[in-house]
């Protein structure tokens, strides 16, 4: 990351940067640099507060950060020379107007980068972690972690949250995580000893253990209760069971199971997510209005029109199927998954495409495993194949990850109110989305600014 430049604005000897005067009924806007601080006094009152008379110091916590161009992914609009004020970890002004700069405030100089909104990986798993002991397989020594080293597990996921927070992604939704894991990590993170995202969490999610008999009512929603219990962010249900030998995959849930299970989330006030990987799921899934649907191909123009009238986010997830099919020794895969996974790729993306077209909203999610993360935001370049403008995959990474969660008034964007989550890239985003993928220069979350 580049080196971020830190100073203060002083209210010295007549620069009184627009601090109040006193009660005599004026306020100081001199940036006078007279010998005795022309600027200090207040009207034809009292003497001024802050900055008053003869150069009096003030000082605040808060910070400003000097962009050479703000882009709000909402409609592309750009702000030149932009400011963006920050008071304790949210937005308290965003703008070009020096004066909103408060007086003692820390500068960060990232005049020479385009600022966006910190990104919003919609579909992680923070615990899937391998330590790469020679002769094993990642699948298998995750499970053999957890059962003789936790720490371990614990210290590797660190390394995980680390390397998402240098892609931009300042918020990440983990989808089925060990909470012993997860817990650490956003207790770290949100005590400024760990350098990660904000991580909004399903712990272990919802499956049908007891597949291929069905499951009663009252267990199904106890589940869900569990969850809340639990303290999860959302409910996460694997509504299919697949083999990742063959690639093939079973519906585990019934309609009505699948609706209880929303109707259920939704009560209990937590978003709801449903894994369904293939067409015959998903169209269970998506009927039964869940916030966000993941990885599903397969689906059709009346799927879409559902999705779109329920408000449910797509998550297609198809770079995580490349990541896989790139790395088939290490995960142990025959060579002639190779073919079924390019044929699975390209379904997902025509899936993609038409739901783009139709009107679907999408987020990006990494599905992000094992050595997978630091390439979160790979997903972008599929979003664009899939018909996306630059824009249209900026705002996928960012408003609509937020909204999946129900958290569009919180993340998203850069606005007054607004977590600090702001990023800087280098180059233009709207014309290029691989900026975004790889010109991430400095990152800011929650309004500190991360240290790598």
């Amino acid at each position: 990351m580049a080196s971020t430049i830190l100073a203060t604005v002083h209210c010295g000897s007549g620069n009184n940067e627009g601090t109040p005067g006193g009660t005599g009924g004026g306020t100081s806007t001199s940036t006078t640099t007279g010998t005795d601080g022309t600027g200090g006094t207040g009207g034809t009152g009292d003497t001024g507060g802050d900055g008053g008379a003869g150069g009096a110091e003030c000082t605040t916590a808060d910070k400003a950060i000097r962009l050479g161009k703000l882009v709000n992914p909402e409609d592309g609009s750009v702000i030149n020379q932009a400011i963006v004020v920050i008071h304790d970890d949210r937005i308290s002004y965003v703008g070009a107007d020096e004066t909103q700069i408060p007086c003692g405030a820390s500068i960060i100089d990232w005049s020479a980068f385009t600022g966006l909104p910190g990104l919003v990986d919609a579909h992680v798993h923070f615990s899937y972690q391998t330590d790469q002991e020679p002769g094993t397989l990642p699948w298998a020594r995750t499970t053999w972690l957890h059962n003789n080293n936790p720490y371990k597990l614990v210290d590797l996921a660190r390394g995980a949250a680390v390397a998402t927070l240098k892609t931009g992604v300042t918020t990440a939704i983990d989808k089925g995580a060990r909470d012993y894991v997860i817990n650490t990590l956003r207790a770290e993170i949100a005590a400024g000893e760990l350098n990660g995202p904000r991580i909004f969490t399903a712990y272990g999610g919802i499956s049908n253990y007891k597949f291929p008999s069905s499951v009663p009512a009252e267990e199904l929603t106890g589940w869900v209760h569990l969850q809340k219990l639990r303290g999860a962010d959302l409910v996460k249900v694997w509504a299919d069971r697949c083999s990742d030998q063959t690639l093939d995959c079973v519906p585990t849930f019934t309609f009505d199971e699948l609706k209880l299970l929303v109707d259920t989330s939704h009560q209990e006030g937590l978003p709801i997510a449903i894994h369904a990987y293939h067409g015959d799921t998903a169209k269970l899934a998506i009927l039964a209005g869940p916030d966000s649907v993941e990885h599903p191909e397969g689906i059709d123009a009346v799927d879409c029109g559902t999705m779109i009238d329920k408000g449910t986010i797509y998550v297609p997830t198809i770079d995580h199927n490349r990541y896989y099919n790139d790395n088939l020794a290490f995960f142990g895969y025959a060579p002639e998954l190779e073919a079924q996974f390019d044929e699975y790729i390209q379904e997902n993306l025509a899936t993609a495409t038409q739901a783009h077209q139709l009107g679907v909203q999408m987020a990006m999610g990494s599905d992000a495993v094992f050595t997978g993360f630091g390439q979160n935001t790979h997903e972008l370049t599929w979003l664009v194949q899939a018909g996306m403008t630059p824009l249209e995959a900026l705002r996928a990474a960012t408003l609509h990850g937020a909204q999946s969660m129900g958290l569009q008034d919180e993340i998203g964007r850069v606005a007054v109110g607004y977590y600090a989550d702001i990023i800087a890239v280098e180059g233009d985003p709207l014309t290029d989305v691989n900026v975004v993928i790889n010109n991430v220069r400095e990152v800011m979350m929650g309004g500190r600014v991360a240290d790598f």
